[in-house]
């Protein structure tokens, strides 16, 4: 799931980006839901349909955990951007990581939404098992300053598939920001859409490596 609040272009000076700790928990959560606030694709599984922003911040705060568990957890040092991603194959089991998921379904969702949750999670799962492994780009947050932050942070995403050999996934639920991925190199494979919910995903992949599928 990517979004931002800016274009993702290299025409800004360069912003310092690192890779993160746990200490960096609560203002990745923040960036995140500040950026995600109003976004349907994220929000509809939520209580109160994100107008709480204590329930996106609990989500941000597992996919924090698992991103920094697969070191696929990046922060612009001016603390405006947070990229999320990780290794598909490296999911493994963690009693952290569980207890951060768990806090969410818990406290965020609404448990009679949860069968159709999991229905939709393990469809995307099955969408993207076309490829042996891959780079996961799960969050991409930007809080609007001058400098390219979205552009930097991506661009560690990418290093990161780079040096592993594979290819970077996503999902998108903004015509625009289809857009803005189509012109950094991602192509849709496929698309998804519920009209009666007004919910549609873009599910988009780079070449980063080699592409390797079934």
């Amino acid at each position: 799931m990517i979004d931002s609040s800016q274009e993702l272009s290299g025409r800004h000076k360069k912003t310092i980006v690192r890779s993160c700790s746990i200490n960096d928990i609560e203002t990745a959560a923040g960036i995140i839901a500040s950026t995600f606030k109003s976004n349907h694709g994220v929000c509809w599984l939520l209580k109160h349909g994100g107008k709480k922003p204590q329930e996106l911040k609990k989500l941000a705060e597992y996919a924090f955990v698992k991103a920094l568990r697969s070191q696929g957890a990046y922060i612009a040092d001016s603390k405006d951007g947070i990229a999320l991603c990780y290794q598909n194959s490296k999911s493994r089991f963690s009693f952290t990581e569980l207890y951060y998921q768990l806090r969410f379904v818990l406290t965020s969702i609404r448990l009679s939404h949860l069968p159709k949750i999991l229905k939709r999670e393990s469809y995307r799962k099955k969408v993207r098992s076309q490829f042996k492994d891959y780079i996961y780009f799960w969050f991409l947050g930007v809080i609007p300053k001058e400098q390219n932050v979205g552009f930097e942070l991506k661009n560690k995403v990418i290093e990161k598939a780079r040096k592993l050999n594979l290819p970077i996934c996503l999902e998108t639920s903004s015509i625009r920001h289809k857009l803005i991925y189509e012109r950094l190199g991602f192509e849709t494979y496929h698309f998804w859409e519920n009209k009666k919910e007004d919910i549609r995903f873009w599910f988009m992949y780079m070449k980063v490596g080699y592409l390797q599928t079934k």
